[in-house]
């Protein structure tokens, strides 16, 4: 079986501001019919990476390629207006004074009248507009706006179709309505799509692959699953869920943590790492319930709907260094400290006592920054 052909490359692609790199080598292909969703902190480059493949931004460094054919290179650029490339932003930038079918037909002068009527007719129908044709931007709502500015993004038939933070400016409620929307649409068009984001969540669930980046960098491209499992580094590991850390010292190809002793047979004696461990993967049971389980004790509980989070003191003098991050935000659990994540309802107290392990084939090992 051929592979499929990529229809955006990226190879070595570096920009600065001044003496900041803010995209430091980064090489990326996407396929078509993939949405990829590039996530990362604020000012890790994910959006200046999209500005260079539009245009907006002038390429310094590298080249980008577009159903292979060359738009950027040091030298060489094709004006914006002329990229194969559909771009939403993530305040829609409608024009106030224009009705739909004008936001839509806007940017297609080029096509003959007849030609361009019958476009923007086809895409307000696929995206179930037709009677909004010509309402104004200021009376829909804000998912109808999202489809109108996806409309208009696909009005040229682009090859590939940049998306920049597109549902951040909604609330929580209509957001997740408005994404599963629009993902189906982008799908239904085979057309390959970068999304970015700075909501790991939401880069799991939208991407058939998702690219991390830090500080200009590409960290690693995987698959949601991958992400998750495999994790390159202990930043790609906390993006993706908030997790148990210590600090351990390599002795004989094995690790010795407060949660028990654990292989690492990629290391030499003498190495530090980080071991980690996701909270849901911390397993709680009655004590003396498994011989290689530690005894915890509650410290507090807290139910969240579909899942309880507890916060577990480790025995006295046992676990230093314990600590974890969340996906959307940083902070260390206090030393000796550990928490877990149950499914549903736990019914458990402050003061009980516990029994916690978890699984080898759980456990991630990271050489120590």
């Amino acid at each position: 079986m051929t592979a499929p052909t990529p229809s955006v490359v990226l190879t070595d692609i570096v920009h600065r501001y001044g003496a900041h790199r803010a995209v430091n080598g980064v090489s990326l292909a996407v396929e078509s019919r993939e949405i990829l969703c590039v996530v990362g902190p604020s000012g890790c480059g994910k959006s200046t990476l999209l500005r260079l493949i539009s245009g907006l931004e002038t390429l310094q460094q590298g080249t980008i390629a577009v159903g292979g054919r060359v738009l950027a290179a040091p030298g060489q650029s094709l004006p914006p207006e002329r990229r194969p490339v559909g771009m939403m932003f993530q305040d829609f930038a409608l024009f106030p004074h224009m009705t739909v079918s004008g936001n839509i037909a806007f940017g297609q002068t080029d096509r003959p009248r007849a030609e361009r009527q019958k476009r923007v007719a086809a895409l307000l129908e696929s995206m179930a507009l037709t009677r909004y044709a010509d309402a104004y931007p200021h009376t829909l709502s804000g998912g109808q706006q999202q489809r109108v500015a996806l409309a208009r993004a696909l009005a040229r038939d682009p090859q590939v179709l940049l998306l920049d933070e597109p549902f951040s400016a909604l609330d929580e409620q209509l957001r997740r309505s408005v994404r599963d929307e629009v993902v189906r649409l982008i799908r239904a068009t085979g057309i390959a799509t970068i999304v970015v984001t700075h909501d790991p969540e939401e880069a799991m669930e939208i991407g058939s692959r998702v690219a991390v980046m830090d500080g200009g960098q590409l960290v690693q491209t995987d698959t949601p699953l991958a992400l998750y499992r495999n994790p390159a580094n202990s930043f790609v590991a906390r993006l993706f869920g908030e997790i148990n850390r210590f600090d351990a010292t390599v002795e004989n190809g094995q690790i010795v943590t407060p949660l028990g002793r654990f292989a690492a047979p990629d290391h030499r004696s003498g190495d530090r790492v980080e071991v980690a461990c996701r909270i849901e993967d911390l397993a709680l049971s009655p004590l003396n319930s498994h011989p290689d389980a530690v005894r915890v004790r509650v410290r507090h509980a807290s139910f969240l709907g579909s899942s309880t989070r507890i916060c577990l003191a480790l025995p006295h003098g046992n676990g230093a260094g314990a600590n974890g991050v969340g996906g959307n935000g940083s902070g260390d659990h206090p030393p000796g400290e550990i928490h877990a994540r149950l499914p549903g309802h736990v019914d458990v107290r402050a003061g009980d006592e516990l029994a916690a392990r978890v699984d080898a084939g759980r456990v991630m090992l990271f050489p120590s920054a």
